[in-house]
């Protein structure tokens, strides 16, 4: 009886050790976060649409713009949407799939896209991940207009990819 007891109360001992190391490891392993940017408040989004960040559009050409992160599980998906308030020469987004190397943001891969005599152009792209590491989109956004040219920059919210 004795020594069912101690195998018992050794097992459960085993047990509980095993789980808080468990526990401590996920927390050990995730590195620390940006000094810069915005935290989504959303695991797999991130935007540079948020309350905490609308500030209304100083501009003659542009309607709106933003972009976006989002982790589908496989891949990263970025978007981007520029919108003149005209029917314009050219609208131009181009998008950029940035990484956080835990001192700064750095650009990993971009994307152009540009669409000509239009009013907005709303495009995207997928990206390949490293797990572990933070990410955000940035673009800039683009539109002539006969002799009037603009350009803006968003950047969206940065989320974690375990």
């Amino acid at each position: 009886m004795q020594k069912l007891f101690i195998g018992i109360a050794f097992t459960l001992l085993i047990a509980l050790s095993l789980q808080v190391v468990a526990f401590a490891s996920v927390e050990a392993n995730q590195p620390p976060k940006p000094t810069e940017g915005i935290e989504s408040t959303d695991s797999k989004h991130g935007s540079s649409i948020d309350k905490r960040t609308i500030k209304s559009i100083q501009s003659n050409l542009f309607f709106n713009y933003y972009c976006s992160i989002d982790n589908t599980g496989t891949d990263l998906y970025l978007e981007g949407s520029t919108v003149s308030n005209y029917l314009s020469d050219q609208v131009k987004l181009t998008l950029y799939l940035q990484r956080w190397n835990g001192s700064q943001w750095i650009d990993v891969q971009n994307w152009s896209f540009t669409k000509y005599n239009a009013k907005s152009i709303t495009d995207g792209a997928n990206s390949s991940y490293q797990h572990g590491n933070y990410y955000r989109t940035r673009a800039v956004h683009y539109i002539k207009y006969g002799s009037q040219a603009e350009t803006q920059n968003s950047t969206s919210s940065y989320i974690y990819v375990e």
